[in-house]
């Protein structure tokens, strides 16, 4: 997915690059083609497209709503012509669904009333997705929107009560205080980018007090993330980030759980129109999930004098979970060698 996200966004001297497809005038001829002919939606398309020009991720499974997404832009920029039609005598239930539990709110629990038990944090299950997002919407100062491509949302739980909620999702593609303590360029970090997570919401409940809880969930979360990462999307992740906005917060559970400090971002903020200035900088944070990330996220070349004496390569299990498809060759041999790092 950040290879689609970051790539939808770059425009090359010939037109605009979606998973380092070129869309030229040949490309955009088969889209207004199918729109003309049997238009169905964005989501339709999109999975036409991915299946027509090979677009996929290192699991196997295409980029439908990055590549949505990036459809949209070509219809705003006039290179799709798009007319959307009203579908009569139908509403959405899952708008209903959506609506009514906004008119009622969330319950909040009691002060007075905190909980006790250990501490388990997982991903929530899709029947709790509602759930994460009414919570998460109403008590984030930021709001929420539904992530777009590789994400994993966790909840946490003390005993059987919920406290506190996180979103993971793709790196930012411009950082440039990361990009200094890794030592990338433009061409290595979009080689590299999609091994990097961004925390892009963490809240713990407004009624919950307990002592250094945010620090402790962030430390049992990142402790599992990389391997739910894997197993999700096909490879592991190295480094985290997450900015904090020092106009509200101090990022004292960021530092507490051991987190890097690197500066202050310049203050612009993305918009679907591109990058606007806020004047509001926020901290940048990072922290390495593996001994040797900042090695691994440096690597130019596969090499295969990363495997220890005797290690062999990676297991067929691990070859076999990747699925990769033939245009992600390049993600591929990045994701090869951090296996083969991974043995040691």
């Amino acid at each position: 997915m950040v290879q689609g996200i970051m790539e939808s966004d770059k425009r090359g001297p010939k037109g605009p690059v979606f998973r380092g497809t070129l869309i030229g005038a040949a490309e955009l001829g088969w889209l207004q083609g199918v729109v003309d002919r049997e238009w169905a939606g964005y989501a339709e398309l999109a999975r036409r497209a991915c299946s027509q020009f090979g677009w996929m991720r290192p699991n196997g499974q295409a980029p439908e709503t990055s590549c949505a997404i990036f459809l949209r832009r070509l219809a705003r920029r006039g290179a799709l012509r798009v007319v959307e039609r009203e579908r009569p005598g139908k509403r959405c239930v899952a708008r209903d669904h959506w609506e009514i539990l906004e008119a009622l709110g969330t319950v909040p629990g009691f002060v007075e009333c905190q909980p006790s038990g250990s501490l388990t944090v997982r991903p929530i299950a899709p029947e709790e997705w509602t759930g994460f997002r009414l919570h998460m919407d109403r008590y984030h100062y930021l709001g929420f929107t539904k992530p777009v491509g590789e994400s994993i949302c966790y909840a946490a739980f003390l005993g059987e009560e919920l406290v506190a909620l996180l979103v993971w999702g793709a790196a930012v593609l411009h950082n440039a205080p990361r990009d200094r303590f890794i030592g990338w360029g433009a061409e290595l970090r979009a080689r590299q980018l999609f091994f990097v997570v961004n925390n892009r919401r963490f809240l713990v409940l407004p009624w919950i007090r307990q002592p250094h809880l945010a620090s402790r969930v962030l430390g049992a979360c990142l402790r599992r993330l990389s391997s739910d990462w894997e197993r999700t999307y096909g490879h592991p992740v190295f480094l985290a980030e997450t900015f904090v906005d020092r106009a509200r917060f101090k990022g004292t559970c960021y530092q507490a759980s051991n987190w890097i400090y690197l500066g202050d971002t310049l203050g612009f903020s993305r918009t679907s129109e591109g990058f606007v200035h806020t004047g509001k900088p926020k901290a940048c944070f990072v922290y390495p999930m593996h001994r040797r990330a900042l090695q691994l996220l440096r690597r130019t070349s596969l090499e295969q004098s990363c495997l220890p004496p005797g290690s062999g390569t990676p297991t067929q299990s691990m070859r076999a979970s990747l699925r990769l498809h033939d245009t992600d060759r390049q993600q591929s041999a990045c994701i090869e060698e951090a296996l083969h790092a991974l043995v040691r």
